[in-house]
């Protein structure tokens, strides 16, 4: 520690190198010592040579030295803050550029110039930054100004989809993480009589009821909504019933679905590599051309990418740097054989059905069906599953 502190006090108060040269370098540096020169770093580098650093009083004081002792003293190299300024004390315009450049970078790392917002799945981006900027929340508001712990309050009461959010300010940069709230299905109470109906159409396997009447039996064919457990059981020899909540387990075999189609011959279009790219710069929110060429393709596909200043992850500045990439292309006629063709079908068309299973369904059976028209190959995936198709619904409501 004291080491470094010895070393950035010499940069503070500048010091030089020097080579001395000579027959009497031991008396020359005991002379040093005895007038009060400070030398430090002394380095033997040859028989009747020796470098050293001194600090720029002492330079000043070493020419006498020298000279009695008969020893040559050359300037090797400088260091240190003061010959920094020297240096560049006949540039002033540059240090006024170098003093403007930070305090407009001072300035701008004051405002908020980026909102990340990450964890939303079902709730729209555009949406969640219009509720964000009702709370004060916004690029170009000064940073200092935003209250996060009262904009995550009035979040979590405008965005009834909201189970959490978090907002916090790093650089210029607000983060903003949210967890939405899970659909839940409705849970009738326990003391309200409800039916058990069925959510989707299906073949009934099973039946178990634990309160209510049985209304379907195995084999039978069901559609989505109609009463599977009634909730209405007879008394009196059936010409009176009591309500009672419902509950049990219907198990039931149900289909899902999904398409694919192919084209064995088909158009792909194909980039040639020939290339045009336009740039652009954007301050805050206005853009400027800086170069723009004419797209002489025939036909061509574009692409922009779109580059932000940023120092770090977290200090991002208002100015963009946008290239619009335009790739010359061709199209080209292309066929694949009927084997890819059916393979490529099936895992689509497999995929789509997938997506449509329900949690909790068990597939029980994977068909894949082949049809062939206008020379489009159509691919269709049933798959079969096994799952409790009944859910609770409260008598005379929805």
């Amino acid at each position: 520690m004291k080491f470094l502190l010895f070393r950035l006090w010499n940069y503070l108060r500048g010091y030089v190198i020097i080579i001395v040269e000579g027959f009497f370098l031991e008396k020359f540096i005991n002379i040093c010592a005895r007038r009060g020169i400070r030398l430090w770093d002394v380095r033997l580098q040859a028989e009747r040579r020796v470098t050293a650093k001194t600090g720029i009083s002492g330079f000043r004081l070493i020419r006498p030295v020298a000279r009695k002792t008969g020893c040559r003293v050359r300037l090797l190299k400088k260091r240190g803050l003061p010959f920094v300024f020297s240096k560049y004390r006949r540039r002033k315009a540059f240090f006024a550029g170098a003093v403007l450049f930070f305090i407009l970078l001072n300035v701008l790392a004051s405002f908020v110039w980026c909102i990340e917002i990450t964890g939303n799945e079902k709730l729209d981006r555009v949406f969640l930054e219009n509720a964000l900027a009702a709370n004060g929340i916004r690029t170009g508001v000064l940073k200092y100004r935003i209250d996060t712990r009262r904009a995550v309050d009035r979040m979590m009461l405008d965005v009834g989809r909201l189970s959490w959010i978090s907002i916090s300010i790093r650089g210029t940069k607000v983060k903003v993480e949210v967890r939405e709230r899970e659909d839940l299905p409705e849970i009738v109470p326990r003391h309200i009589p409800c039916d058990i109906v069925a959510q989707r159409d299906g073949i009934i396997r099973q039946v178990i009821a634990k309160e209510g009447i049985e209304t379907v039996s195995e084999g039978d064919t069901v559609k989505k909504g109609q009463v599977l457990i009634s909730g209405r059981v007879p008394v009196k020899g059936g010409e009176q019933h009591r309500l009672v909540h419902a509950m049990g387990t219907v198990m039931a075999r149900t289909w899902y679905e999904g398409e694919a189609q192919v084209e064995p011959e088909r158009t792909e279009t194909v980039r040639t590599g020939r290339v045009i790219r336009d740039h652009s710069l954007v301050l805050f929110s206005k853009e400027l051309d800086l170069i723009r060429k004419r797209v002489g393709f025939s036909e061509y596909v574009s692409e922009e990418s779109r580059k932000k200043l940023t120092i770090g992850d977290d200090l991002v500045f208002p100015f963009e740097w946008v290239t619009v990439s335009h790739y010359e292309v061709v199209n080209l006629q292309a066929s694949i054989s009927e084997e890819d063709a059916r393979e490529t079908a099936a895992r689509e068309a497999y995929k789509k059905a997938l997506g449509r299973v329900p949690d909790g369904a068990e597939i029980m059976r994977e068909n894949i069906y082949f049809t062939e028209q206008d020379g489009k190959l159509t691919a269709k995936a049933v798959l079969e599953c096994i799952e409790n198709i009944g859910r609770p619904i409260r008598i005379g409501g929805n």
